[in-house]
């Protein structure tokens, strides 16, 4: 037994679907890792650093700033919108003169978090066919015409079918996160042609490649944010889940940061879910809330993430929970180490 569940993306008017309708199905596949890549803000691009070495340097990026004010110059950047010709104008222009380079930079980013990230801090629900829409969680809809909209069941407007008005309000697809990297790669795909050197072909690339590198360091690594509530779960303890290392905001394709969302966003008044796992999986503490993924050092540097100071760090909670989901029902994912003596999973699944 068990329901059929969708994943809605509230703020955008999107309900997707996983290969697999019901949610002990598609938990344990990669679909949930698909999030990752929609939710993650790449890095802010560093300064451009000038060789310090390279005292008598020729390179004209190194022949000091423009007597131009700043402000000027960043409007006249602003000019440049998302078409191929903007974008390769943009890193052109940069790559002239370091002080360029440095509102260029800016410019691009601007541009890139408006293309990739596309669900980011966007609010999110799975919720599955038994859902009863006068029981949904609390305060998570904007205004009264959304709530009116998307709360309450069809039987309380005389509709045959029944059933909750969210879960058949908008329409279905399947969960695509390349769409936005495809459409950021096609505006950049002019950008390091025409007469460059290879250096500068080189640095024009890194200028438009979204940034999701970690060098390892605690405070520089990927979390996952619940906005809302502001709390986060750090991706190296849910690598260490399996054994793997992190890549950026990926790890396990089975066991990821978008995983772990799933499991906390899942809503219904019925608990069957088609999993060996007992806990109150169907009615997550976090579903409705906003979400996205970024590095911990910009809590503190995001407009968005420092008005929600301070920020709690749930990693240790929720990762004791989703080892003990895994354990019940997809133990082979998890390091040798962690998986239970005996193995449950094939008992009869709810």
């Amino acid at each position: 037994m068990g329901q059929y569940w969708k994943l809605i993306n509230i703020d955008r008017k999107l309900a997707s679907r996983f290969q697999g309708l019901k949610l002990g199905e598609f938990l344990f596949g990669t679909g949930p890792t698909r999030l990752v890549r929609l939710l993650a803000m790449p890095r802010k691009s560093p300064p451009y650093d000038r060789s310090i070495e390279e005292r008598h340097s020729t390179d004209t990026r190194d022949l000091g700033a423009l007597n131009i004010p700043t402000d000027i110059l960043e409007f006249v950047f602003e000019e440049f919108g998302f078409e191929p010709h903007d974008i390769r104008a943009i890193v052109s222009l940069s790559l002239t003169n370091t002080f360029l380079r440095e509102i260029g930079q800016k410019r691009l980013w601007d541009l890139m978090s408006c293309s990739v990230g596309a669900w980011w801090l966007d609010r999110l629900i799975c919720v599955g066919d038994y859902v009863d829409g006068d029981d949904l969680p609390a305060n998570i809809f904007r205004g009264e015409e959304e709530e009116k909209t998307l709360t309450g069941n069809h039987d309380d407007d005389d509709d045959e079918s029944g059933g909750a008005r969210i879960y058949d309000k908008f329409e279905v697809s399947y969960l695509d996160d390349i769409e936005a990297l495809m459409s950021w790669s096609t505006m950049c795909r002019h950008v390091g042609t025409g007469d460059l050197s290879r250096k500068e072909r080189r640095m024009a690339k890194e200028m438009v490649n979204p940034d999701y590198s970690w060098d390892g360091r605690p405070e520089t690594e990927w979390i996952l944010c619940n906005w809302t509530m502001a709390e986060y779960v750090r991706a190296s303890a849910v690598a260490e889940l399996t054994g793997t290392r992190c890549n950026g905001p990926w790890t396990h394709n089975f066991l990821s940061l978008g995983h772990v969302l799933m499991t906390q966003i899942c809503w219904s008044a019925d608990p069957s879910a088609a999993m060996c796992y007992s806990g109150p999986i169907t009615r997550g503490p976090w579903a409705g809330h906003y979400f996205g993924i970024i590095t911990v050092d910009n809590l503190s540097r995001d407009n968005n993430c420092i008005n929600k100071q301070p920020w709690r760090d749930v990693t240790e909670k929720i990762v004791k929970e989703v080892l003990e989901i895994w354990r019940c029902d997809d133990p082979e994912t998890l390091a040798n180490h962690l998986r239970q003596a005996d193995d449950e999973s094939d008992n009869d699944r709810r």
